[in-house]
């Protein structure tokens, strides 16, 4: 284990419904900028994501689905 990366200690294990995805997608997804993305994830109104890498994040698309719901529920 002391051989271990630091990027594969941080990887949550995802459902077999879930799946990891990289920023594009969450841009794509949420229709907002990489920017406003972290700007969000500082403020902390945004699933901070994981690291799956020494210069790569991801998120949980369940995480960003349920993100989504919140938003249109407040919307309402």
């Amino acid at each position: 284990m002391a051989n271990q990366s630091k990027a594969s200690q941080t990887i949550p294990a995802l459902s077999a419904q879930d799946r990891a995805v990289k920023l594009p997608e969450v841009v794509q997804l949420t229709g907002k900028s990489k920017t406003s993305i972290y700007r969000e994830i500082k403020a902390g109104r945004f699933p901070a994501g994981f690291s799956i890498g020494i210069r790569a994040r991801a998120w949980s698309l369940n995480a960003v689905n349920s993100w989504l719901e919140q938003c249109k529920q407040g919307a309402q």
